[in-house]
């Protein structure tokens, strides 16, 4: 895919800006800060101009090729990470390192087409967060001590969704990353929230648990790692 880039100074929100000027596939934005940075469930993502935000507008050919978006994304945002810290996954997108949250993936849908946004905490200094009461938030330079080029990651990024890649091969190296497989979670939709062990990812990249000894599939929801006890693979 051919993407044309758009760059800004500072903007409210990079996913907002291309779904409300219905930006065309292919489209993205590239903003030194955000004033109004959004994550999943509507939380807030402070957005200083340390960082790294931007949002991308792709195509889908069915649903469940939309579903597979925010999980494909994660793997390839953290294979370029994993070069300077070790990453894990949080389901379904949220990237972390050392425990603590890295960058933050957000997927939305509008007229057809979705628009994926990547936060990535880049040069943040350490008292930011202490300051702004994010203790469970790093930064690559928190964790390394280095100051990194924004823009190189940037353009590492763009080449990484440039590759094309299988979606089984996806899936393979999401599950090596993903840190709730074998653990115990907790699980939260809507009003509805119950314990579960985590077992699986599908082809699709949703989430298979074990619940009061029924099988489930989650494609939604928030998830919580309660135990890091229980290790090793299930068959399901």
């Amino acid at each position: 895919m051919k993407f044309d880039i758009y760059r800004f100074d500072s903007v409210t929100s990079t996913n907002s800006l291309l779904k409300e000027g219905d930006y065309p596939i292919g489209a993205v934005a590239f903003a030194k800060s955000q004033t109004h940075g959004r994550g999943r469930g509507g939380k807030s993502f402070i957005s200083p101009p340390s960082g790294l935000y931007m949002s991308a507008v792709v195509g889908f050919g069915s649903v469940l090729e939309k579903l597979f978006i925010p999980i494909k994304i994660a793997v390839l945002v953290s294979d370029v990470l994993s070069k300077y810290v070790t990453c894990e996954i949080k389901w379904p997108n949220d990237i972390l390192t050392e425990g603590k949250k890295l960058c933050g993936i957000l997927c939305e849908s509008y007229n057809n087409k979705v628009v994926f946004g990547i936060g990535i905490n880049v040069n943040t200094k350490p008292h930011y967060f202490a300051e702004n009461n994010l203790p469970y938030a790093t930064s690559l330079f928190a964790a390394t001590s280095v100051l990194y080029d924004i823009d190189d990651i940037f353009n590492q990024i763009l080449r990484a969704l440039t590759n094309h890649q299988s979606q089984a091969d996806i899936i393979n190296r999401y599950k090596e990353k993903c840190l709730m497989l074998g653990k115990e979670i907790t699980v939260k939709q809507g009003d509805n929230i119950y314990n579960a062990l985590a077992v699986d990812i599908t082809a699709n990249g949703e989430l298979v648990v074990l619940a009061d000894g029924q099988q489930k599939i989650i494609n939604s929801g928030e998830v919580s790692v309660r135990s890091y006890t229980i290790k090793g693979k299930y068959d399901v």
